[in-house]
């Protein structure tokens, strides 16, 4: 995108000394690039574009920077955390920030995707073709989205308690104008499950589990609900942070899991892979794959 310094003066009335200064030292960093000389144009640099600003590329990273700046004016809380254990924040936290986290945690949805897409290369082609797919705990809608750009054929429903959020996701189905092919409720897995006839081809529990009720019968519920859900070839793909404890042999780095955990100490129970297996050995489920390639991992359940 191209600027002079003028636009910028006129558009955000900014002071003309500290704007020339400030873009000066832009430049200098890397962060803009001289367009034109003659007419001081000014461009965003390529890098900067794709890191910080074009949503659709594989490599932004741009909402997860944002919401680290949102986090910082909530460092006091989180003293009164390690002193209180009392985390319940979000009414201090404006809507268009959960918002913002909610699309920076997408992300993590996309790289799963991809993952499964080629670990599941025949899978993966059936969905693009007809198959059906249920998110639950589809929260503002935005993995649904990524999942649904991609797999333009396919039938979606998402669910969720969060009302706010059902409002939003909706919202943003309307606006791709995916109506006919995507359905948002404001409903519980339990009652979703018995009044649905529906059986999908794919299940989506991406980073929901860890916050649930702690419950293990209630878990137990909840995948006992799943399963009725699940066609009988059908993949149950959970999304999870795992994590080991913290006195166990340390075989790779795992600082983004453990700033996870951090971050929803208050109200999460997370699992590590011998937990989650267990766990899954408790359901209805028979199978449960462990996929990882790198930083990136999900869970494969089946039938």
């Amino acid at each position: 995108m191209d600027f002079t310094p003028d636009e910028l003066i006129e558009k955000f009335s900014y002071d003309s000394k500290f704007l020339d200064a400030w873009l000066h030292l832009a430049l200098e960093c890397g962060i803009f690039e001289i367009a034109n000389v003659s007419k001081r144009t000014l461009k965003t640099a390529p890098h900067v574009y794709t890191l910080l600003i074009d949503r659709k590329n594989m490599f932004y990273v741009g909402d997860t920077i944002g919401f680290f700046y949102y986090l910082a004016p909530l460092q006091n809380y989180v003293f009164d955390f390690f002193k209180t254990g009392y985390v319940d924040v979000s009414s201090e936290i404006p809507e268009e920030v959960i918002i913002d986290g909610h699309r920076s945690s997408a992300r993590m949805g996309e790289l799963v995707e991809r993952l499964f897409s080629s670990n599941y290369k025949d899978f993966s082609k059936f969905l693009k073709k007809q198959g059906s797919i249920l998110a639950v705990g589809c929260g503002y809608g935005f993995n649904i989205e990524k999942w649904a750009i991609k797999y333009k054929r396919a039938q979606f429903v998402g669910i969720d308690i969060d009302s706010k959020a059902v409002t939003f996701a909706k919202y943003l189905m309307k606006q791709h104008n995916w109506d006919e092919r995507i359905e948002v409720y404001d409903i519980p897995i339990n009652e979703y499950a018995k009044k649905t006839d529906d059986k999908f081809d794919l299940i989506l529990l991406n980073q929901v589990l860890h916050e649930m009720n702690h419950d293990e019968d209630y878990r137990r519920g909840v995948f006992k609900d799943l399963y009725s859900l699940l066609k009988e070839d059908g993949i149950l793909l959970v999304g999870e942070t795992m994590i080991p404890d913290i006195f166990d042999p340390k075989k790779e780095r795992q600082l983004f899991d453990i700033m996870h955990k951090f971050f929803e100490a208050g109200f999460a129970r997370f699992y590590d892979k011998k937990s989650f297996e267990d766990f899954v050995g408790s359901t209805p489920f028979t199978k449960a794959e462990f996929i990882k390639k790198g930083g990136e991992y999900f869970w494969a359940v089946k039938k």
